[in-house]
């Protein structure tokens, strides 16, 4: 469950003061904690993520996704963020479903101007696997910098990185964020960015076809001792201890724990377990 984290490097008095603001933000306050999972010490910067998706979870309308990415604009010094959803079931005739914190006039303008059929973060976004860094797009075209010139003078950030979603349903979506970062924290922020938002993105989508797509999201079907090995990570053991508990080898928990998570459509361990406790799969076990 180890995984490398730009947090455990040395970090300057801004850089606390940054993680120290978010913290605020998301607790209203509270002090910070620190929760044992496994063999890996659960920071605040967890639990802030973490809070965020059982918020993203607990969405019970449409309506209320763009507050939500407003709030990520807070929570992470963003400047803007953008979701755009293809090919979504339920709503053909509708077209894309597009939540955004742009302003009116930049969604106008970008529409006059036809944008779209330039624009490298949807064209080349929406075709990739991993995230893109906007730093990598070809600008040769006066199109494109056109387009990037004007999108800063309507607010966006200077840098962003767009985070595609390959849906299991044929669906395509689309995570877009900007920042106005410097040079040097953008080094360092968009590793925390990169970390933090492939996974809000898959909340996110998921929250879109249960909300707007009129596509119920399935609940895993986990075997007993996926769900055993998972309940005993969730209470702070290690996969040995589990192993011990449970009478099993250390591989063949480790295997039953990426089981779980291939099913959960998790990303790691740790995101297994909360969605899998979201879902009341610890509960009643045999």
């Amino acid at each position: 469950m180890k995984r490398h984290c730009a947090r455990s490097r040395q970090t300057t008095r801004a850089e606390l003061a940054w993680s120290e603001q978010r913290w605020k933000i998301r607790s209203g306050g509270q002090p910070r904690e620190t929760l044992r999972m496994g063999s890996r010490d659960l920071t605040s910067a967890d639990l802030d993520l973490f809070g965020l998706l059982t918020e993203i979870s607990e969405l019970t309308d449409a309506s209320e996704v763009p507050t939500l990415l407003a709030k990520l604009l807070d929570i992470y010094g963003l400047k803007s963020v953008a979701y755009l959803g293809a090919g979504i079931s339920g709503r053909p005739q509708d077209g894309p479903y597009l939540a955004v914190t742009y302003s009116p006039e930049w969604v106008q303008h970008y529409k006059t101007a036809r944008f779209v059929d330039i624009d490298p973060a949807i064209q080349v976004g929406l075709r990739r696997m991993l995230p893109i860094d906007w730093r990598e797009f070809d600008r040769k075209n006066k199109k494109v910098r056109q387009l990037f010139g004007e999108a800063s003078e309507f607010g966006l950030g200077r840098r962003g990185i767009s985070l595609p979603i390959h849906g299991r349903h044929g669906e395509r979506s689309l995570l877009s964020i900007t920042s106005d970062a410097g040079e040097r924290d953008w080094r360092r922020l968009r590793l925390e960015y990169m970390r933090d938002f492939q996974i809000v993105a898959l909340h996110i989508h998921e929250a879109i076809l249960r909300l707007a797509g009129g596509q119920p999201v399935k609940r895993a079907s986990l075997s007993p001792r996926e769900r055993e090995c998972l309940l005993w990570i969730a209470e702070g053991k290690t996969f040995w201890e589990t192993a011990m508990i449970l009478s099993l080898s250390e591989r063949t928990v480790r295997f039953y724990l990426e089981s779980a998570r291939h099913k959960l459509g998790a990303a790691n361990t740790t995101h297994a377990v909360i969605k899998a406790g979201k879902a009341n799969l610890l509960s009643n076990l045999p």
